[in-house]
């Protein structure tokens, strides 16, 4: 049973090293992609005025009449004075291709800052950082193909942490005494056995929050696909409003940004909510309005959303951070923790260096490998020349 965990082990951990080195170091990056993307674009972020903000209707219009072959499909606000807005658009109508689908805007005048395609390939600093985030969760890879190879890694992933966790248990007696070499790491050691004291030991100091990062993997990229089916299954979950078929014909968007907002706004004050209003996005496929409460990096279970009815103004749905069905609350912290927003700024400290863990273990493995497969190899080729010189001199029968 061992020496086929270990064969599990060894080629699974091999084919999943490239995804999780890429995963892990871009995962370290993306811990702080708002912070670092504003550092790079400091001109798209950050604005000198710092006057009233227009309303998302007014704002909108003057995006809109700025840059006439677009649609906005979300607005995101800012958070803080000195801060510009957001637009994330469409060509409207659909008929014209665009180059861009990211504005960056002043929120008192609706002037157009910049513009970027979100998610473009590019090592510029316009484009860095979420081509990077991209590259993190779909390998930049066409349609929904990425989002599940990588979701098929984390799987892959979570069932070898297991594998990984029995190699480490020692046979015969003493076990805890024996066990224990392998949460350490000797002083020391030759290059070898400094590889194999860091992949075992790090593995195991770290197993559970790297079980948990693999966890959240399957669950963001294989969601409705596997994650939501098994969660339902074993946990009470609500009927969520993407979960809903679309109308086959789009409905009318009677509502305004503004009158959507002041819905949103009358039941979160119901709600005794105290978080400021970050999005407002319009799904209009599906006749509704999405207002998400919150602030950027806030440390907790994340933003609550409400969503309201585009034909005439009717809250549909709430979804509050922390509240609902056990399975809701289980789902909704599977992106604050797998970013370590949870924990605030040390919780996303921790997964940055979490990240560079995850890589480590990737290369360590692959060394490992590569180091015994050589004595392997040279046993395999005298084993096949021995073989070969006693067939040669074994006398035929029918001599």
């Amino acid at each position: 049973m061992r020496a086929l965990l270990v064969i599990l082990h060894r080629y699974v951990g091999l084919a999943i090293a490239g995804f999780l080195v890429v995963a892990g170091l871009t995962g370290s990056i993306v811990a702080f992609q708002s912070e670092l993307d504003a550092w790079l674009n400091p001109g798209l972020f950050h604005i000198e005025r710092t006057g009233q903000p227009l309303p998302p209707s007014r704002l909108a219009k003057a995006i809109e009449r700025a840059d006439p072959a677009i649609e906005i499909f979300t607005l995101v606000l800012p958070s803080e004075p000195g801060e510009s807005a957001q637009a994330f658009v469409g060509s409207r109508g659909g008929d014209t291709a665009l180059d861009y689908d990211q504005l960056f805007v002043d929120p008192g005048t609706g002037a157009i800052l910049g513009k970027r395609m979100n998610g473009a390939f590019g090592l510029d600093r316009l484009h860095l950082i979420p081509f990077l985030y991209r590259l993190h969760y779909s390998l930049t890879m066409p349609g929904n193909w990425g989002v599940w190879l990588m979701g098929g890694v984390a799987l892959a992933w979570m069932l070898d942490c297991f594998v990984g966790f029995v190699l480490t248990l020692p046979r015969g007696r003493p076990f805890w005494k024996k066990w224990k070499l392998a949460w350490t790491i000797k002083r020391g050691a030759g290059p070898y056995r400094l590889n194999l004291d860091l992949h075992r030991a790090c593995g195991l100091w770290l197993w559970a929050i790297l079980f948990l990062l693999a966890l959240f993997g399957v669950s963001l990229n294989l969601n409705s696909e596997l994650f939501r089916p098994v969660l339902s299954a074993l946990l009470p979950t609500s009927l969520r409003i993407w979960d809903q078929p679309a109308p086959r014909t789009a409905p009318p968007m009677t509502l305004d940004w503004n009158s959507a907002l002041e819905k949103a706004k009358g039941e979160a004050a119901h709600r005794h909510w105290d978080q400021p209003v970050a999005m407002i996005y319009a799904a209009r496929a599906q006749g509704f309005y999405g207002i998400r409460f919150g602030r950027l990096h806030q440390a907790g279970f994340g933003a609550s959303t409400i969503f309201v009815s585009a034909a005439d103004g009717h809250i549909l749905s709430v979804e509050e951070a922390g509240a609902g069905k056990a399975g809701d609350v289980i789902a909704g912290l599977m992106l604050p923790v797998h970013s370590g927003q949870v924990a605030g700024l040390p919780g996303r400290i921790f997964i940055c260096v979490t990240g560079l863990v995850v890589a480590m273990l990737s290369i360590t493995g692959v060394y490992i490998w590569w180091k015994k497969r050589a004595p392997r190899s040279s046993r395999q080729r005298t084993n096949r020349r021995s073989s070969s010189i006693a067939q040669i001199g074994v006398p035929d029968a029918a001599q």
